[in-house]
């Protein structure tokens, strides 16, 4: 099997102005000749069936035009035509409801559009997708940030302003990106007028973009959003399938499995990972991989991810067909440090709370706590915020308002992230946004090499406007808390609280986690979330750096039970602080 040589290629490409608009000529040599005599010879027999595709549960179905090739009924394929129809149907029902794409036909080649101009070009000959601009292609609108991590609409339907105001931004688009599917012995097909790819091509190139993942059990496509198939309560377990794979579903499903890693996983570098073939042979789990029992392979994905990979922000979830008591667990190092640390750091808290309070007041310190970065969507412009404190924004701005309320005796706030795992960005920034005021989060997707800063201010007060009044800063001293334990997004807003220069940080060196998770299914049935392409990081001198060794404490709190006893710990504030 060919490998490819860089997900990321430099294109030769130069920009043709005609009649206003810009042509691109993508010039592609891999420095490897291409034999595609078997392919040109061999004549597929064609077999269409209309499948229904659930998307996200039963009451949701829409029915499906399926292509299998050569009497072989585990590998689907799916026309061109009807992945436009699919994707278009689940960006009506989620959160992009104005996303289309156009198809344009000539030859080998087939050119998809989006409704804001970047194509992504099929090359059938060449087995090949090509992408100008991946992020360019993938971005919500024309007028959306390249890479948008706050994905809350800045307007309600009644186009009033809410939550955000996203400001200037700073864009780097990056490089041209092409996927060899060819060289990983995956066959795009145009024979006749149709043009076929394979559904789990396109589940993993496309769609998991959108955090959206297909499962085929030989009698429907099932999809799940966010990894989560629990909707089909009778799927998994339950479906027919045999003891051993088809050799044909074994080869394709290793494969699509090596594309899709090398594709997306963001942390490739920095593990020393060529390839996810070379890993897999050099960890010695590809004769498991390669094996027709699908125990076996489930147990070699198992220990890729949960073990080799060991990065917290990914792990193997389960597969429809083998049962994960039949999984042999293994204790990776990164995993059992986080559970040793996790039980220290509520051992000692328990020592002080039974349960801890969102909002406290200690002297003259406010201490906001929440284990989770969360959203709910709640409209917390017509429901109380003080109803949903388990909810991050909720609870952030019954906090804002308890701070700054007449006559307020708080003149230190404290943002305890010392026992907080990560969650959505979208609350991190939000978080942000109620400290400093001008926020930024910055990405580097490893896949494009584009770079991106997304500035942004929140309405904390709700007034509808943007300004002074939503932020704490330059009116309290700020603090917050971090741990080993503060990872992902509670790593994130450490991060961009410290290089602010304007917070304190107190504790130990936070957990790191630099990448956005992001969702797969496998051709046989698997579900996973591993670390995506696109990195957190921060900026420093006009460079990006990721922030996944964490944040060092301006003063360092050695001892759990110190991060809890607040009465001690608001005098030592207090003392720091010159108060």
């Amino acid at each position: 099997m060919k490998r490819i040589k860089s997900l990321s290629v430099l294109l030769a490409a130069s920009l043709v102005l005609l009649t206003g608009c810009a042509q691109v000529n993508l010039n592609v040599d891999d420095g490897s000749a291409k034999d595609d005599t078997n392919k040109e010879q061999h004549v597929y027999k064609i077999e269409k069936k209309t499948m229904p595709l659930y998307a996200g549960s039963y009451d949701q179905k829409i029915d499906v035009e399926l292509v299998f090739l050569d009497g072989i009924t585990d590998i689907p394929y799916i026309s061109v035509e009807s992945f436009k129809s699919v994707f278009e149907y689940f960006m009506e029902s989620s959160r992009y409801p104005d996303l289309a794409l156009s198809i344009e036909e000539d030859g080998e080649i087939v050119t998809l559009t989006r409704d804001t101009g970047y194509p992504a070009r099929i090359l059938f000959d060449e087995d090949s997708i090509e992408f100008w601009d991946l992020d360019g292609f993938f971005k919500k609108g024309a007028d959306d940030v390249l890479i948008d991590n706050i994905e809350i609409p800045c307007f309600d339907d009644d186009g009033q302003p809410q939550y955000f105001e996203i400001t200037d931004s700073f864009e780097r688009y990056g490089q041209p990106v092409i996927i060899s599917a060819g060289d990983y012995g995956i066959d795009l097909v145009h024979q006749d007028d149709g043009y076929y790819l394979p559904l789990h091509l396109v589940s993993d190139v496309f769609m998991s973009q959108y955090d959206t993942g297909f499962i085929f059990n030989g009698s429907a496509v099932y999809a799940g959003m966010s990894g989560d198939f629990d909707g089909f309560d009778d799927l998994y377990y339950n479906s027919d399938y045999p003891e051993k794979r088809s050799p044909e579903l074994t080869e394709y499903n290793y494969n699509e499995l090596c594309l899709a890693l090398d594709y997306i996983y963001g942390l490739r570098s920095q593990h020393d990972i060529k390839d996810f073939d070379t890993l897999f042979v050099q960890t010695g789990l590809d004769e498991k991989m390669k094996s027709g029992d699908p125990v076996d392979s489930v147990q070699a994905l198992y220990e890729c991810v949960n073990v080799y990979l060991d990065d917290l922000h990914s792990s193997y979830l389960k597969n429809i067909y083998v049962k994960n008591n039949k999984i042999e667990t293994k204790h990776p190092t990164s995993a059992m440090i986080s559970e040793r640390d996790d039980k220290r750091f509520r051992d000692a808290r328990a020592k002080y709370y039974e349960e801890v309070p969102g909002y406290e007041e200690i002297g003259n310190t406010a201490y906001i706590t929440y284990d989770e970065y969360n959203y709910s969507g709640i409209d917390y412009y017509t429901e109380k915020p003080e109803d949903h404190l388990d909810d991050t924004m909720g609870l952030l701005i019954y906090s804002f308002a308890q701070i700054t309320r007449k006559d307020s005796p708080v003149e230190n706030v404290v943002l305890d992230m010392s026992i907080n795992h990560g969650g959505t960005v979208p609350s991190a920034a939000y978080t942000i946004g109620m400290f400093i005021g001008d926020g930024s989060i910055s990405i580097n997707n490893a896949t494009s090499n584009a770079l991106v800063t997304q500035n942004f201010r929140a309405d904390l007060n709700l007034d509808r406007k943007f300004d002074e009044n939503d932020a704490l800063l330059g009116r309290y001293n700020l603090v917050c808390l971090t741990s080993p334990l503060s990872f992902s997004c509670g790593n994130l807003v450490p991060s961009v609280l410290k290089n602010s220069h304007e917070v304190t940080i107190m504790g130990q060196t936070s957990g790191g986690g630099t990448c956005i998770v992001q969702h797969l299914t496998t051709a046989d049935g698997s579900t996973l979330q591993i670390s995506s392409s696109k990195l957190m990081s921060y900026t420093k001198n006009g460079s990006f750096y990721e922030i996944d060794r964490g944040v060092d404490p301006d003063h360092v709190i050695s001892v759990p039970e110190q991060f809890y006893d607040r009465k001690a710990l608001t005098e030592k504030i207090n003392d720091i602080l010159g108060k």
